[in-house]
């Protein structure tokens, strides 16, 4: 896979060519996606309290709420954006947090998977990379004051990464109130609680990771988060809009494409999943990647196409992974939670075009969490008991490999991606990596 995507001569694949409304949507390669991410800087690297103490109140550190090296997992996430090996002057460049293990970086330029790299310690050092590159940055978050030199500006992040707007992004919005979190009422609950469904309430901060969601099954859950809400927003000086959303029960599901502004012809779907998550009913877990097809496609057909206009008509530059999170319904699709950002689900879909591309057929990706247990367990310590398993050639081999969504080597944690023939021998494959990290 030592291949440079700029070298590739993939294109994009028409989904819909007999059906007008649906034409625009393609299936891209592994190597388009990429490509089109040419001559930027790219960051998955969230600007937490850590890098912007103003953010404590949304935006905790990941270390301080899960240990030392927390941080180090997401921003990986971008070496699956890069443009790959090689000197082409077009190449894009990826940022790192200064503490990454520095032989994960080691293996994934090793194998083909990323490009140049640039390491960074802090905000500041975040803006100077990408102004000495005289490059523009695709981020995953805003960066302040950053607009001049960002591919999504602050005013097109916070409206598609908020939660407060939703009838000007789509059509498919659900039921919703928007109030000042200081004037809900009992009413506004028991309106949104008839039936037995559970009142989902959303602060409008761009938190990431599900921090902005709070779920009420009773009037008495519902004061106590409004008395919550109300008094972080008074001491950390926080947006007062909340959202009230009845609960919309159906599949849980999402969908990422990819826009570039220089082929508005083609909407490059790029995963349609059914999404996994925890207890609580809002964190993020993981995603089951369909293969792109027309017929996975279709039902979310209209709503990815109504959006994409209502984003072009407002910002015709719009670059990068527009993403929503719906449920598919009885009656149809509802979206509730849109972005322009990629996700933690975005290396997990590449991976799924990876393996196409070299296999030639649809493969599956699935995310293993893998506790070692082992402190400061290098990647490059876990490729050796992974052996051909970490080569993205064995997927040629047995249709089998391993490839890193993220690495925490303080704590020997890591997000892994399991690429295999199908969901059930990715799972297999998932529990024979588990045996061989902890053996």
């Amino acid at each position: 896979m030592r291949r440079s995507s700029l070298e590739s001569t993939d294109t994009v694949e028409p989904l819909f060519a007999d059906d007008p409304s649906l034409k625009s949507l393609v299936r891209p390669t592994f190597d388009t996606i990429r490509r089109a991410m040419a001559g930027c800087v790219v960051s998955t690297i969230w600007v937490d309290s850590d890098l912007d103490p103003t953010r404590e109140g949304f935006r905790v550190s990941y270390d301080k709420l899960y240990g030392p090296g927390s941080t180090y997992v997401m921003p990986f996430v971008a070496s699956w954006l890069s443009t790959g090996p090689g000197g082409d002057p077009r190449s894009n460049t990826i940022l790192l947090p200064s503490g990454v293990d520095r032989t994960l970086v080691a293996y994934a330029q090793r194998v083909g998977l990323l490009g140049h790299v640039e390491y960074v310690g802090d905000l500041q050092s975040i803006k100077d990379t990408v102004i000495a590159s005289k490059k523009k940055v695709y981020s995953i978050d805003d960066l302040g004051d950053f607009d001049a030199h960002s591919l999504v500006t602050t005013p097109m992040g916070k409206w598609l990464n908020s939660k407060d707007d939703l009838p000007t992004i789509t059509r498919f919005a659900p039921t919703e109130v928007v109030v000042d979190m200081y004037d809900a009422t009992a009413a506004q609950f028991r309106e949104a609680k008839k039936g037995d469904g559970r009142v989902f309430l959303k602060t409008c901060n761009t938190e990431s990771a599900g921090a902005g969601v709070f779920i009420a099954n009773t009037e008495e859950d519902y004061h106590r988060l409004l008395g919550e809400l109300r008094e972080k927003q008074a001491r950390y000086g926080l947006n007062r809009t909340l959202v009230i959303q009845p609960e919309v029960k159906g599949r849980n599901r999402s969908f990422q494409v990819f826009l570039d502004p220089d082929d508005r012809a083609h909407i490059s779907v790029v995963a349609i999943t059914d999404q996994l998550v925890e207890a609580d009913g809002k964190t993020y877990k993981a995603s089951i990647n369909h293969p792109i097809t027309a017929e996975t496609v279709r039902h979310a057909g209209p709503m990815i196409v109504d959006m994409v206009e209502r984003v072009r008509a407002r910002y015709p530059e719009a670059f990068g992974f527009l993403m929503c999170d719906y449920f598919e319904t009885d009656s149809g699709v509802v979206a509730f939670d849109p972005g322009i950002r990629p996700t933690g689900n975005t290396a997990t879909a590449m991976a799924t075009h990876l393996g196409r591309s070299i296999t030639g057929k649809d493969t599956t990706a699935a995310l293993l969490h893998l506790r070692s247990g082992i402190e400061n367990f290098t990647y490059e310590r876990f490729v050796e008991k992974l052996g051909p398993l970490a080569d993205p050639e064995n997927l040629r081999r047995d249709g089998r490999a391993v490839l890193p969504w993220g690495w925490n080597h303080l704590q020997g944690f890591g997000v892994l991606i399991c690429i295999a023939e199908n969901q059930e021998s990715a799972e297999r494959l998932a529990e024979e990596v588990r045996s061989r990290a902890t053996s």
